[in-house]
């Protein structure tokens, strides 16, 4: 697989970030790292709940209930308190009968359900102190099921190919039995976040998915065999490293690796550029990071002055702007470039195309809500998957370190209103447009594609 040389960005690069250690201690809770998605940074608050050494998960829930009551602007969602405290209630009652994997399942479960509040929970990768483990594979989930998209070696011959069985469950199952556990959005980032957790095999074990050491993953081969993964998993911190620092963790890398193949794949080591595109033709704009000054030191407010400029140019050639690689950052960054886009779809109306996916998330998505929720929005479409990120989500995340457990849970500080009254956790695509596995092992954009055409 090619090496894509940029960490991730938004939710996941803060995770990194976070995770690297300097997660907040037990007494000093800090704002989250740079790659917060608000427009005002959180600010470091000292927090004093020592847990209680004869009872340290009845003091780890207390200490959570805590901080999320304090940071989180809307700690219940639609769950309320009651239902929530009841569901800590639930696991105090059992909690001297879990073993430490499963008290963190049982914790990523008490921050699971949380529509809108996406940035919320104690997410896989944000753990460390080895008490989780992940197999060395990347799962992505196509129209035809979900394939690996990239393997550590010795499984290189895994690329391609189709998960069947997680332990001694069919996919299907397993997929219903950690949803419950995963952050999200909406079904969009729903449907990104969700094949990691298939991944981890304790969790895999305390949801009674697999018996423990038994089978973990099972795939169907391109000659239709079978063959049960049986590398060990690694360290949850050398999975992360191996994610990141391999080939950067956000969509696929391309198959077979083509440094001329589809535009969403190249340059990803930018967090923006364009291009003129000859097939399909048009002008082609790759937004993967919503900051001031690119990773190549150029300035937003460039591009966004090179849109414009090319708006002012009288032409029926088809634009399009493409943020399905693009996790977040900070949204104060996009106004010159968001008017710029508004711009272009005056000048060429109903030829402006939004690209996006499930991994458009956070400050990305806040991006397009404001485009398709504004004036200019009978003038552009919305071409891919329903963006990973929603109308009005919650954000702005601090970094939470359960005292005597060290499980790490990401609380969200901030409410994001970009569409006022609109009920709605996702915007739908007007071109709806998917990669397939088969689109995606040729090389093909299908996504782009429909940008482009009239």
């Amino acid at each position: 697989m090619p090496r894509s040389r940029r960490l991730a960005t938004g939710l996941i690069a803060l995770l990194v970030l976070a995770c690297g250690a300097p997660a907040v201690a037990p007494s000093s809770q800090g704002a989250a790292p740079a790659a917060s998605t608000s427009a005002t940074p959180a600010s470091a608050n000292p927090t004093t709940s020592p847990a209680d050494p004869d009872d340290p998960r009845s003091s780890d829930l207390a200490y959570l209930v805590e901080q999320l009551e304090r940071f989180h602007p809307n700690p219940y969602l639609d769950e309320g308190k009651a239902a929530f405290r009841a569901r800590v209630a639930a696991i105090e009652t059992r909690s001297a009968t879990l073993t430490d994997a499963g008290f963190l399942v049982a914790v990523m479960d008490l921050m699971g359900h949380r529509d809108r509040d996406g940035h919320s929970g104690a997410w896989a990768m944000a753990q460390a102190g080895g008490r989780l483990h992940a197999w060395p594979v990347w799962l992505w989930d196509f129209p035809d099921g979900l394939r690996v998209v990239a393997a550590r070696e010795p499984d290189g011959d895994l690329l391609g190919a189709r998960l069947i069985r997680v332990g001694s469950q069919p996919v299907e199952a397993a997929r219903e039995a950690v949803e419950p556990l995963v952050p999200r959005d909406n079904p969009s980032s729903l449907r990104a976040n969700l094949p990691m957790y298939l991944l981890l095999p304790e969790v895999l074990d305390e949801l009674g998915l697999r018996e423990p050491g038994g089978p973990g993953l099972t795939f169907e081969l391109a000659d239709g065999s079978e063959r049960e993964l049986a590398t060990e998993p690694l360290p949850i911190e050398a999975f992360r490293d191996w994610v990141f620092g391999v080939w950067g963790g956000g969509f696929p890398e391309g198959l077979p690796p083509d440094d001329a193949g589809p535009a969403h794949l190249r340059h990803r080591d930018l967090s923006f550029w364009t291009e003129e595109l000859a097939q399909p033709p048009g002008l082609y704009v790759a937004y993967n990071q919503v900051v001031r000054t690119g990773s190549d030191g150029r300035a937003v407010a460039d591009l966004a002055a090179e849109i414009a400029t090319a708006a002012a140019t009288p032409s029926d050639q088809p634009f399009a702007i493409d943020l399905r690689n693009n996790g977040g950052g900070d949204n104060n960054t996009f106004a010159a470039l968001r008017r710029a886009v508004e711009t272009m779809a005056r000048a060429r109306p109903g030829r402006v195309s939004i690209m996006a996916g499930r991994s458009t998330f956070s400050a990305a998505g806040n991006f397009i809500t404001d485009l398709l929720v504004g004036p200019q929005a009978a003038n552009l479409r919305l071409v891919g998957e329903p963006p990973g990120g929603g109308l009005n989500i919650y954000g702005d995340v601090r970094v939470v370190t359960l005292p005597a457990s060290g499980i790490v849970v990401l609380i969200s500080g901030r409410y994001h209103e970009r569409a006022a009254g609109d009920d709605r956790l996702e915007i739908l695509p007007g071109r709806p447009a998917e990669v397939t596995w088969a689109d995606y092992a040729a090389g093909r954009d299908p996504v782009l594609e429909a940008a482009f055409a009239p």
